[in-house]
């Protein structure tokens, strides 16, 4: 059997970037280890990049670039943060300009439709980690960085989410090429309620998926939840009691109802607060250019229960101000434009990706390798395929006349 060393390359970025799925403690920050790797492959194969490409792809670099120095200057104006520091907690912008340069190359060398299956068992890989864990209580088998937490009175683990959500986006839209994709789609869909417990995930899916099942896929609605309820009835039973399947679900959405009946616990009013908490820190300057990202080893600048990632794009905006949030909401449009060229089950993927970061209250991604590393690889392959299908076009023209 051939090997194909582009698509090795691939999953070990992969793989990396998701911490290998909580299991692993790296020796190095995995920002370092992608550096690395994606320096290996531009030096190993620099014949296959192309001006056409790093032109493409020039409103990314905009914004990472100017984040990274912009970062810097704030961050020393506003809390006298040392240069050096700042470089390192800012440098995940500069590996992503390097990392989307390393996946140009990359994607090019590889068939998508061969990694079908490889994301049908990473679905199922993050599946099991994640109910196991749930399930048993053994946190053993975790690494030291993952997240354990509680709400509603149990165990809350997030392993995968970032990947969860676009797996889950990837199967729906890939349905009509294969009707299985609905097992991990369903899979992932109970993770995300059951184990995560995350409203901020669930609910938009849920509208992004909903919507178009009504308008044009009728006789697919009615299969696809009737399949749910069939398989949430069995994991009710096989489960029991103890760890229900339903109580989850019922009290994620009784979370909802009673959090908009109270003022003092709701999860409106806490992020009202952690905005105004954060915006107490901005000036003029810093509203512009950002108040720079802190790096916890200079010292811890927030009181620990506030979280910028609660507050959805004023995270970017606080720490890249109004210039780099505007360079960040381009990098959605740029995959929106290219997505909106076709709706191949690829095509409507990207455009579900942007529609998830707009509904999404709180998740900002740009701050996790493993979340851009697949917001980059489908950016890319619908580059590609856009630029194959004008291809086609153009030589169909060609010989017909």
């Amino acid at each position: 059997m051939k090997i194909n060393i582009y698509s090795i390359y691939l999953l070990l970025l992969y793989m990396i970037a998701s911490s290998f799925f909580g299991l692993a403690t790296l020796p190095v920050q995995k920002q370092d280890l992608i550096l690395a790797l994606s320096l290996m492959v531009i030096v190993f194969y620099m014949k296959e990049l192309n001006a056409k490409s790093l032109n493409e792809d020039r409103h990314f670099y905009y914004f990472f670039l100017y984040g990274f120095f912009a970062s810097i200057v704030m961050a020393y104006l506003n809390f006298a943060q040392p240069v050096v520091y700042s470089m390192r907690a800012a440098r995940l912008l500069l590996v992503y300009s390097i990392l989307i340069v390393a996946l140009n190359i990359l994607l090019k060398n590889v068939n998508i439709k061969k990694f079908y299956s490889t994301i049908v068992v990473l679905s199922f890989i993050i599946i099991s980690i994640n109910f196991y864990v749930y399930l048993s209580g053994d946190t053993s088998i975790l690494s030291e960085n993952a997240t354990v937490l509680e709400r509603l009175g149990e165990i809350r683990i997030v392993i995968g989410t970032f990947s969860i959500i676009i797996f889950i986006l990837f199967f729906y839209h890939h349905l009509s090429e294969s009707k299985w994709f609905i097992i991990p789609l369903l899979g992932l869909l109970l993770t995300v309620v059951v184990v995560h417990k995350t409203r901020s995930a669930l609910f938009p899916l849920l509208i992004i998926m909903v919507i178009p099942l009504l308008r044009v896929y009728k006789a697919q609605f009615v299969k696809v939840w009737m399949f749910f309820g069939a398989l949430i009835l069995v994991s009710f039973i096989v489960s029991g009691y103890e760890k229900s399947i339903i109580s989850p679900i019922t009290d994620l959405f009784m979370l909802l109802i009673e959090e908009s009946q109270t003022t003092k616990h709701s999860n409106v009013n806490i992020r009202g607060l952690e905005l105004a908490y954060f915006w107490n820190f901005l000036d003029e300057k810093s509203m512009i250019f950002g108040y720079g990202m802190e790096n916890i080893q200079f010292k811890v600048l927030y009181v620990t229960h506030y979280h910028l990632s609660d507050i959805g794009l004023f995270n970017v905006f606080y720490l890249h101000g109004l210039v780099g949030s505007i360079l960040y909401i381009i990098i959605y449009w740029r995959l929106y434009r290219v997505s909106k060229r076709s709706n191949t089950p690829l095509h409507l993927t990207g455009r579900s990706i942007v529609y998830f970061q707009i509904l999404s209250p709180s998740s900002i991604f740009l701050y996790s390798p493993e979340y851009m590393f697949l917001f980059f690889m489908f950016y890319i392959l619908i580059k590609n395929s856009n630029e194959n299908m004008s291809k086609y076009i153009k030589n169909k023209g060609t010989q017909d006349a």
